[in-house]
């Protein structure tokens, strides 16, 4: 696992805007430049926004796949990476690994992006392009604070370039922080394009991005009439081309990266030098099929909620249930997401023990988010990884969509056609829901197609906390049935007192002489 160095005392160290480790745009960083011979031309700029963009790697890469993990959805069996004392519900504020993740990177992008909105006036350069550079980076400042607050709750509150002084500044409550980042996001919408980039600015911001992360925002907050508002914006946003990605499948691999579909992403690549290593952390652990470590299975309490695929519900009287596999006959998305006994994994049969249980830990393996398939595919060396990282997506607007007017006025006509899409793109038949679902109904069914369209990509954690449900849903016995794991319950722990927040890194309270106070229960 990786070393992160980017805590907030480390961003007040980083007066320029470059990174030392990750270069998401490929361009040279700044981080060994003096302000004073800085700042200067177009290209100046362009190197110091690829710093504000860098750190999208750090809150990204050993976090995003993992978030499932501490739910229902997935396993990990490794204490080291830092994940399993969270679904166990005794985390500390001294990690390892998770719990700093997000708060060191997101520091680290918000000094990078002070740094830059205090120096862009100074270069000479083209109005508009300057003009779209800001709007990019008070983009990733609201994003790097949305994951902050979510994760963490209340945080300082930094709009100024790196002080050392701001090692010692308090905590800022949730909603002045939230009103910033709104603020940002606002000012991001007024001035980036609504069409997508095209050449070298793949990835980068755009008006779309802003407006679904303010409606996420929105969300988050129960403002419901402002977040479907808000979301409505981007399914009517003329010029953007959003559209669902005809195959859910497809949506993941490398061959369809940045399309119609892709909002926002974390643009990874094959050298190593800007790679991930998702093929590792998810592949299964067995050499003959792939060099993965099962850092990350799906459980068989996630793979029974999937429907039938007629949009039924499971159960062994259903027409459709096969006796001889319960799993098969189920939505699309099953098969286009989870590897399972009695499919090829790689070309091979997936693997099952003398005693039948199959897989390593938990009995199933992720396809999604790999490049692995039931066919043959080219193994993937750790660090090697190149699938873009999904952090905004139009089904997911079409979803908070659904999910803000349902509770903003019912389940009207807009919400059914909202979900219609989501499912038709599924391949669901006959893909309408029930006709005359009440609002609690419409909600509980929303929350069921949230937690399979979007399982492994690090939703469903803040899902059910804003749901309120997560002293039920991270709070339970959960059963593996691999191999390695025959018959063992994981038990889940969730204190709603305690649990809802992650512990404030002890290293900054410790560097802010304890101006900055812990997240309670810890």
């Amino acid at each position: 696992m990786k070393s992160y160095k980017y805590y907030i005392v480390g961003a007040l160290l980083i007066m320029m805007g470059g990174s030392c480790k990750k270069n998401t745009f490929n361009l040279n960083p700044t981080d060994q430049l003096s302000p004073a011979s800085f700042w200067k031309t177009s290209s100046d700029a362009t190197a110091g926004l690829t710093g504000c963009y860098s750190n999208l790697y750090d809150i990204t890469e050993e976090v995003l796949p993992y978030l499932d993990v501490l739910t229902p959805n997935a396993y990990s069996n490794y204490p080291w990476e830092g994940w399993q004392a969270i679904s166990w519900g005794n985390a500390t504020p001294n990690g390892p690994g998770g719990i700093n993740y997000i708060w060191q990177g997101a520091y680290s992008g918000i000094g990078r992006a002070n740094v830059f909105l205090a120096n862009i006036d100074k270069v000479d350069m083209d109005a508009s392009l300057k003009a779209r550079m800001t709007g990019e980076v008070k983009f990733l400042r609201a994003l790097y604070y949305f994951n902050l607050i979510n994760y963490y709750g209340d945080v300082p509150l930094i709009l100024t370039p790196p002080d050392l002084n701001q090692a010692k500044q308090a905590r800022t409550p949730v909603a002045d922080v939230r009103q910033q980042i709104l603020k940002d996001l606002d000012d991001a919408t007024t001035v980036l394009p609504a069409q997508p980039y095209t050449g070298a600015d793949i990835g980068r911001a755009t008006k779309g991005a802003a407006l679904t992360l303010k409606a996420k925002v929105l969300l988050y907050n129960g403002q419901w009439a402002d977040a479907a508002a808000t979301a409505k914006s981007v399914m009517t946003l003329s010029g953007s081309g959003y559209a669902l990605f005809p195959s859910y499948r497809g949506l993941f691999l490398p061959a369809n990266e940045n399309n119609s579909e892709v909002i926002f992403d974390v643009q990874f690549e094959s050298s190593g030098k800007y790679s991930s290593s998702w093929d590792t952390y998810i592949g299964l652990y067995n050499a003959s099929y792939t060099p993965g470590w099962s850092s990350i299975e799906p459980t068989q309490d996630f793979v029974d909620t999937y429907d039938m695929k007629d949009g039924s519900t499971y159960s062994a009287a259903n027409p459709l249930a096969d006796p001889n596999d319960k799993y098969n006959n189920r939505d699309p998305r099953l098969d286009q997401t989870i590897f399972r006994k009695g499919v090829n994994y790689n070309g091979l049969p997936y693997p099952v023990d003398s005693k039948g249980f199959a897989g390593i830990y938990t009995g199933f393996s992720f396809k999604k988010y790999t490049v692995y398939d039931n066919a043959p595919t080219a193994m993937v060396s750790y660090q090697k990884s190149y699938i873009n990282g999904i952090l905004l997506r139009y089904a997911d607007v079409l979803l908070m969509y659904a999910e803000a007017q349902n509770e903003a006025v019912g389940p009207d006509a807009s919400v059914y056609d909202a979900v219609r899409q989501v499912r038709q793109r599924a391949g669901i038949n006959p893909p309408d829901l029930p006709a005359g679902l009440s609002q609690s109904q419409m909600r509980t069914r929303l929350m069921h197609e949230r937690r399979i369209e979007f399982v492994g990509e690090g939703l469903y954690f803040s899902d059910v906390r804003r749901w309120k449900t997560a002293n039920v849903e991270l709070n339970r016995a959960v059963q593996l049935n691999g191999s390695y794991k025959a018959g063992i319950m994981d038990i889940r722990k969730y204190d709603p007192n305690k649990n809802n927040l992650f512990p404030i890194p002890q290293h900054e309270i410790d560097n802010s002489q304890k101006a900055i106070t812990q997240n309670p229960g810890y």
